[in-house]
């Protein structure tokens, strides 16, 4: 019962709708949540292959203080059946993840600071500005640069290949500072062409609290741009 609890919370949490004509697989992505303690958070990505039309969903739980995914995460599910729904693999994914999700407590509510959909128009997918606290005027920034990187042999029959940095700023107060820089594309990533902003998330009104940034990977694929996500936790200035 306590996993089937679970199963329904990471169900029923916030879901953001990805549109399939911006990439050959575009993945809905769904949080899950944070830890009590803030030190790790989870959330899931699901989508219909291009291709074989299979559905599948990936959850990943990370250790925010050591930016790594816990061991066991992330876990994968592909279903063989191109009859099969996302729904499907979602069940099967959650229900495997539960032990770890249960152990690691990321059930916990988020807050949502900034969200970009797949398909929405955006003035600029690299920014997102957005209020930190609802009952301050003040405004935050994250930024995301593009940067040039060293391409893993694997990924030379798409290149160019993208790196990414991220700095944060609070707007009309001082210099923006970088707090995340690729140094080298890791294996899982693939070989990414793009990135985009998805979501700032924060655990909690408090000052201190964990905030992570999900970006959106753009991949070479089967019939075109595939659509992934990528978890940071950053560190946003302080307001005082």
């Amino acid at each position: 019962m306590r996993y089937l609890w679970l199963i329904l919370i990471a169900l029923v949490h916030i879901a953001v709708s990805a549109a399939q004509a911006v990439a050959a697989d575009a993945s809905d992505r769904a949080i899950i949540g944070f830890s009590m303690d803030g030190g790790h958070f989870a959330f899931e990505e699901y989508g219909v292959q291009d291709g074989s039309g299979f559905p599948y969903a990936n959850i990943y739980i990370i250790n925010l203080k050591t930016d790594q995914w816990v061991k066991g995460s992330p876990i994968r599910v592909t279903v063989r059946d191109e009859n099969a729904t996302a729904h499907a693999a979602r069940h099967q994914a959650l229900t495997e993840a539960a032990p770890l999700i249960e152990k690691y407590g990321t059930v916990q509510p988020i807050k949502l600071l900034a969200s970009n959909a797949v398909g929405e128009r955006v003035t600029s997918p690299h920014k997102m500005t957005f209020k930190r606290f609802h009952n301050l005027s003040t405004l935050w920034s994250v930024q995301l640069t593009e940067i040039d990187i060293e391409q893993p042999g694997e990924c030379k029959p798409y290149s160019p290949v993208r790196g990414f940095a991220l700095s944060t700023k609070i707007e009309g107060k001082g210099q923006a500072v970088e707090v995340y820089r690729d140094k080298k594309l890791p294996k899982s990533r693939g070989c990414p062409e793009s990135y985009k902003l998805a979501d700032v998330i924060a655990f909690g009104e408090n000052e201190n609290a964990p905030v992570v940034v999900l970006v959106h990977k753009l991949t070479f694929g089967f019939e075109g741009r595939d659509a992934r996500f990528i978890a940071v936790p950053v560190k946003l200035p302080s307001w005082r």
